[in-house]
């Protein structure tokens, strides 16, 4: 049903509305700024082990989930690369690094390295681009 609503734009236009309202947006303001990082840990715990149904039933739509985020990942980068002065996003960014648990941000990437490094034989479909990112010169593209 929410795939038909997407393809419909429900979903684009009651966001749309619903970033309009005031009340919405401080409240998600709220949330956001109050996420407790700490307790990031036992929430991914307590749903995996607490609930696998609903853990099995997240990975079965992790295809749609990654394409929809590689998406508006992309569209993001677009507008921010049109609509903000790079002297402007090194600031911001400079300022939004300070606040980044780094050891923890170190720890994520070794884990991700480790997960990617044993998938890789299913992963390898995937590695489309992922030259560029390294600095490396793919050929031909």
């Amino acid at each position: 049903m929410l795939n038909t609503l997407e393809k419909g734009g429900a979903i684009t236009r009651i966001t749309g509305e619903l970033l309009k309202k005031p009340v919405f947006k401080n409240s998600l303001r709220s949330i956001l700024n109050n996420i407790d990082a700490e307790n990031g840990r036992k929430f991914v715990r307590a749903l995996i082990w607490e609930d696998t149904e609903t853990v099995l039933a997240l990975l079965g739509a992790l295809p749609s989930i990654a394409n929809a985020a590689i998406k508006a990942l992309d569209e993001s980068l677009l507008q921010v690369k049109e609509k903000f002065p790079p002297q402007l996003l090194q600031e911001l960014v400079g300022a939004i690094v300070q606040d980044i648990d780094k050891d923890s941000l170190e720890r994520a990437i070794q884990n991700l390295s480790a997960l990617i490094n044993d998938l890789s034989p299913v992963l390898s479909e995937l590695s489309v681009g992922a030259g560029s990112m390294k600095g490396d010169k793919d050929e031909g593209h």
